[in-house]
């Protein structure tokens, strides 16, 4: 059986993944019948490790015109039975039948629904509403080290992105390291001050630190780093997006889709300190996005 994805879930989808913290989120699952060893179709599932254990959630998603009934809720039910979930979700773009909601109840199955933003406060959709436009500022890289060997000679090294290096609070990957760089909203400010709309522009920088870096100690190569330079290419694009507001597990978030040629869709979630984060996908994949709507 193909499998199958709609804009409506989709947007639970980012939601759940942006609200699930460390656990893992796939939409379209394709999970194994204990009975007949069919494979079944899930429209998210949700691992997550407590206690040791791996636990799965499964998320079923319907986008009727109406609430949804008894019977979808009988019918998930029956699904859910013979797959390997520990837990069953349902969520309605429509809300539920008041019978379909007790029956749903009774069976222990949690049933969600999107509600209205009761507040459109949120300073991303005054953004929005002024403009019209998502901005989504795209940076790539590519890390090289200056060692100084101990041998006396100077050489740059390219870095791989996944190695993991020590840091005073804790180990860290050149990915992370990077990003970390990249988040400060002064080198964001610097970026946006020096780039155009839909233009790839490349720019480089140079990190050093009094004491050095980190130490190389790998065959024919042992010395120092005294300096990191970074490679960038970035691209700010602006698509024209219709947009949302509402509530999902009381959380309240923004959506929006593309109006335009190029397929986009993000959600932004408010944090309890009033920053936002979220996804975004796009012809490029999937993307995590920012409180400034930049994507990391």
């Amino acid at each position: 059986m193909p499998r199958r994805t709609n804009a409506f879930q989709r947007l639970v989808t980012l939601l759940t993944a942006t609200l699930a913290g460390r656990a893992q989120v796939m939409e379209s699952a394709m999970l194994t019948d204990r009975v007949n060893g069919e494979q079944r179709e899930v429209d998210i599932l949700v691992a997550a490790v407590a206690g040791g254990y791996t636990v799965q959630l499964g998320i079923e998603v319907i986008s009727w015109a109406r609430p949804a009934d008894t019977p979808w809720i009988e019918k998930m039910r029956a699904k859910h039975e013979d797959l390997p979930t520990d837990k069953l979700v349902l969520v309605s773009e429509s809300g539920f039948s008041a019978p379909a909601r007790r029956k749903a109840e009774f069976h222990g199955i949690e049933v969600l629904t999107l509600e209205e933003a009761n507040k459109a406060d949120w300073p991303l959709i005054a953004t929005l509403t002024a403009t019209g436009a998502f901005e989504v500022l795209t940076i790539s890289f590519e890390v090289a080290g200056i060692l100084q060997q101990d041998a006396g000679s100077r050489e740059q090294i390219p870095i791989p992105l996944a190695v993991s290096l020590s840091t005073p609070q804790g180990p860290v990957t050149m990915d992370q390291f990077v990003r970390s760089i990249l988040d400060r909203q002064d080198v964001r400010d610097v970026l946006r001050q020096n780039i155009s709309s839909d233009q790839l522009h490349d720019f480089w920088f140079s990190y050093s630190h009094p004491n050095g870096l980190w130490r190389c100690e790998e065959e024919g190569m042992v010395g120092q780093f005294t300096e990191l330079r970074v490679g960038l290419k970035v691209l700010n694009t602006a698509s024209p997006v219709r947009f949302a507001s509402g509530k999902f597990r009381s959380v309240p978030f923004v959506s929006g889709t593309s109006t335009s040629d190029k397929p986009v869709q993000f959600v932004l979630a408010r944090n309890p300190d009033g920053s936002s984060s979220g996804y975004l996908i796009d012809d490029s994949g999937v993307r995590t996005l920012s409180s400034k709507t930049v994507t990391k």
